[in-house]
């Protein structure tokens, strides 16, 4: 795909890393947060919950643009908290 479009959300993995910080980008729970986590993974919770996910491999999250760990890409189906939640159930 490679591109952003109004019906998908970025979802990027540091988003679910117990070991980063939310000052610097976690969005959930250490609880609900996994170390270290890939973008292969989110993309199997992510296909498992039928939200169409799309890899773009060698993205960065702007607040760490040094690694290239990825995104995914998934469907709009609700507010993007309720989609990471909806994630780490199947993670």
């Amino acid at each position: 795909m490679g591109y952003r479009s109004d019906n998908k959300f970025v979802i990027y993995p540091l988003y679910f890393d117990k070991m980063i910080s939310r000052n610097i980008g976690r969005r959930l729970p250490k609880k609900h947060c996994l170390e270290k986590p890939t973008i292969t993974e989110l993309s199997k919770a992510a296909k498992a919950a039928g939200l169409n996910p799309s890899l773009e491999k060698g993205k960065s999250h702007p607040s760490r643009p040094w690694k290239k760990e990825g995104r995914i890409l998934v469907d709009k189906k609700g507010s993007k908290q309720e989609i990471l939640h909806q994630l780490t159930r199947f993670l």
